[in-house]
């Protein structure tokens, strides 16, 4: 607790001295909302799931940001009559209702046009599995791999958790590297709060990667690592292959070592096609959860009506045990 409390006096003091230097007239603060409402159903049950996201950028200097953000959520409906282990959508928390969780608070320093650093709370996919073409899909597994999120009770959404990230950007390469507490959470009070830094029981999550750019492709290969008893090392590679300027493919693996884990293999292909203001996309994954191999297939399409304004239906079909279901989904964003 002392740590933390001599992090926030730190910070707190960069903050008065950044605001000296502040150009009221060209550092201008930036805020964002989006909303997502999405209707789910097995052709037998319907389910809602809604979430609310706020961001905000205030620049404090040159050189120094704040950084917030936060989401709340709301299901209504019973869980379908399905089995999905990878989840059919990664906007829902399940049975879990939150009326406000800290997703993002901190700063970030960049020295460098190329360096950056952020300290503070932060979620692991913020940076992490974020790429145009796999946020096209609903499926959470194009959200964080299962191998990690499966594996480990790190800050991935919902939660978010205390932590380090630095990040080296240029036109062609991006090297980023971060440093978390080990189990992520959304309370704010009570022993599971987001703002508890607590190595020696939650252990730490370390995650590197590396992506190269080049004419519209791009190509990711990192690895993470998590400081538990039974130590087990996490590497993933994807590709986004561009073969036009509105067509890419897309393939993916992960794989989790250990022998105690729920998770030890993930892959996929797939792609997307854009149109004028409608793209179009399919991807099909498969994992190993819980000693049971699950085959997936998304039909996805986002219609972009508006410049605030999207409808993003699909369609899934999940195998799992030689089970086969189908859910539909339909779900509206307005982002701002």
């Amino acid at each position: 607790m002392k740590t933390i409390f001599a992090i926030i006096a730190l910070l707190a003091a960069c903050l008065h001295l950044s605001a000296q230097d502040a150009d009221s007239t060209s550092l201008r603060p930036t805020f964002g909302v989006d909303f997502s409402s999405e209707v789910q159903t097995d052709f037998e049950k319907f389910r809602n799931a809604n979430l609310l996201q706020l961001r905000a950028h205030v620049p404090l200097s040159r050189k120094l940001t704040f950084e917030a953000g936060a989401l709340g959520s709301l299901v209504i409906g019973q869980e379908l009559d399905i089995i999905d282990l990878q989840g059919i959508s990664n906007i829902d928390t399940d049975e879990l209702n939150i009326p406000f969780a800290l997703t993002v608070a901190g700063f970030t320093w960049q020295p460098h046009d190329h360096h950056s650093l952020f300290a503070g709370i932060r979620r692991t996919d913020e940076d992490y599995f974020c790429s145009e073409t796999l946020s096209l899909f609903t499926t959470s597994s194009c959200g964080i791999f299962p191998t990690i999120s499966m594996n480990f009770p790190v800050g991935t959404f919902p939660y978010a958790s205390v932590g380090f990230h630095y990040a080296y950007d240029n036109e062609n390469l991006r090297l980023q590297a971060s440093l978390y507490n080990g189990e992520g959470n959304y309370r704010f009070t009570g022993p599971n709060n987001v703002f508890r830094f607590c190595p020696k029981s939650d252990g730490l999550f370390a995650l590197a990667q590396a992506e190269y750019r080049h004419r519209g492709s791009h190509y990711y290969l990192g690895a993470s690592l998590h400081s538990e008893t039974d130590t087990t090392p996490t590497v993933w590679t994807y590709a986004e292959q561009a073969l036009s300027p509105d067509l890419i493919l897309l393939a993916a693996y992960g794989h989790a070592f250990g022998s105690y884990i729920s998770s030890p293999n993930f892959a996929a292909l797939g792609g997307k096609y854009t149109y004028k203001r409608a793209t179009f996309g399919l991807i099909s994954t498969y994992a190993r959860i819980l000693n049971t191999d699950e085959f997936s297939t998304e039909f996805v399409c986002n219609l972009q009506l508006t410049s605030f304004l999207a409808l993003k239906p699909a369609f899934h079909i999940i195998t799992d045990n030689g089970t086969t279901k189908c859910v539909a989904q339909l779900r509206v964003n307005v982002g701002i």
